[in-house]
């Protein structure tokens, strides 16, 4: 991978071992369908989801690839009368990803 992320930046820097994958070039989508392309359990893979509550405050949810988040169960656990998936043009500027780049996680 010749492109650093900000994540990727943050582990070296704090010494944390880390393993990148790509699956550009795999034609995949869902969250599944990257875990198929790089042949990892989909039980152990997780998506990272940007939200946005009433409040205007965001909030990160990562949660496993074949889940989906409850917006209702979301907000009543941080405390929000309602939370919004964050609109595909508002990921860029707030945290630097576009749709589909949020770093996701492997365990």
């Amino acid at each position: 991978m010749d492109e650093k992320t900000n994540v990727m930046r943050i582990l070296e820097q704090k010494k944390i071992k880390h393993e990148t994958h790509s699956y550009v070039g795999t034609g995949a989508v869902s969250g599944s369908e990257v875990a198929s392309a790089l042949s990892q359990n989909p039980k152990r893979v997780f998506k990272t989801l940007v939200t946005v509550g009433k409040s205007k405050n965001n909030y990160v949810f990562v949660i496993p690839v074949e889940k989906e988040l409850n917006l209702k169960k979301a907000a009543k656990i941080v405390g929000e009368k309602s939370i919004d998936m964050l609109k595909s043009k508002d990921l860029l500027p707030l945290t630097g990803y576009i749709h589909g780049g949020c770093p996701t996680l492997s365990i």
